[in-house]
Formats: C-alpha cells, structure tokens, sequence
C-alpha cells in the first residue's frame, strides 16, 4: 500500500507499506519550504516506458518518488500531480 496525503499548508506525507508484517512500512514528512518542484517524469525499463511522480526536495540530491512500487498509468498521475500543485500553491487571495 502506497500513500500521498498532501496538508494544505504544511506539506506532504508519502506512506509505503509492504505486503507482510515482517517488513517494515516507510512513511516521510516534507514541509512546503522545503518542496522545489514536484513533476512528472519518464523512464525506459526494457522496451517499456514508466512515469513517475517526483518530488524535488532543498538540499537532497535525489528525488523522492512517490508511488515507487505501485508506478501508476500517467493519467493517474497527472490527476494526482494537479491535485497536489492545487493544494500546496494555491493562489494568493486579493484583500
């Protein structure tokens, strides 16, 4: 089970868990200061194409990817990745 709960505000949460018990689940917390970008992106496994949803994060080499193991279709992602932007940069309201 793979899980990304964007907090308006705050930032995002992405989960794994795996399958067994013997496993351990991974979940990371990633405040909205520290989110550069978050994007779609491609890769070649085979003669296969596979996209992903990435997080750039300040100060961190990789990116995280988010939904690693499940690696949903891109209109799926896309759906998520617009939610996300909606979420964590809406616009500023006029007062």
């Amino acid at each position: 089970e793979e899980s990304l709960l964007v907090l308006r505000g705050l930032g995002i949460q992405t989960s794994s868990s795996s399958p067994t018990y013997l496993a351990s689940s991974e979940t990371r917390f990633i405040p909205t200061t520290s989110i550069q970008d978050i994007f779609i992106h491609e890769a070649f496994r085979g003669f296969e194409v596979r996209f992903y949803l990435a997080i750039v994060v300040e100060g961190e080499e990789d990116v995280v990817v988010v939904f690693p193991k499940l690696l949903p279709r891109r209109e799926i992602l896309e759906e998520v990745w617009r939610g996300a932007k909606a979420c964590l940069y809406e616009p500023k309201t006029k007062t």
